[in-house]
């Protein structure tokens, strides 16, 4: 089991926070469901858009959870506890990782399509080259962070953020990258409080994904 308190913790509702992997649960092929709506939320409006409705997008994703090469395999997130409730959950990995990851992700998706879906995805896919800033190998990527509706507008999603950027130091990263939608006002506001800020905004041909990357640099002592 991997649980962590966190040092001088907030305390929510009277409980205290701490962090645990999906190893730490009986039934961790149990948690996939009850995480997939935050991962889901967390990944619009582009995982609509790619996979071209949100059933798909539904499916594509809790087929991804459960793969081990995906950027959002369970075992990646590091799951935010309150007490013993299951408040959220965040995950980090690096800009290497995240590269194979995605790539793994969109071949992984390309089996399950038709020739004219594939066709339709190769048509997406090309509008899309503008829309986000690419991941330095040497960075530490913030990835899908979301909370359940219960522990919304308590901090805790920069506690997360703050507890992925502590991972990615204990790694040896020292500099971090985020992308947050240009509408995603909360998030955005979460990444410049906790330092990043904005280098670059894109969009897709179609102008349906409009992103800001950030990026932060934590000085090493």
């Amino acid at each position: 089991m991997s649980s962590h308190p966190i040092r001088n913790s907030p305390v929510v509702i009277g409980e205290p926070i701490t962090f645990q992997t999906v190893l730490g649960f009986p039934d961790p092929d149990a948690i996939v469901p009850r995480a997939l709506p935050w991962v889901l939320a967390a990944g619009q409006p582009y995982y609509d858009w790619l996979c071209g409705n949100r059933d798909t997008a539904e499916r594509t994703v809790a087929m991804w959870m459960r793969q081990p090469a995906s950027e959002v395999f369970i075992q990646r997130m590091q799951f935010l506890l309150c007490g013993p409730e299951i408040a959220g959950g965040i995950i980090g990995l690096s800009g290497a990782e995240l590269k194979r990851a995605r790539s793994a992700d969109l071949n992984s998706y390309w089996k399950t399509l038709d020739v004219h879906s594939r066709e339709g995805l190769i048509g997406r896919l090309s509008k899309s080259l503008d829309a986000f800033a690419p991941v330095a190998e040497d960075e530490y990527y913030a990835s899908k962070m979301g909370l359940a509706t219960a522990f919304l507008g308590k901090g805790l999603a920069k506690v997360m953020l703050e507890h992925c950027l502590n991972q990615g130091t204990a790694l040896g990263y020292s500099k971090f990258r985020a992308d947050v939608q240009t509408e995603n006002e909360p998030s955005l506001r979460c990444c410049l409080s906790a330092g990043f800020e904005i280098f670059y905004t894109g969009q897709s041909a179609d102008g349906a994904l409009k992103y800001h990357a950030l990026r932060y640099e934590r000085k090493t002592k």
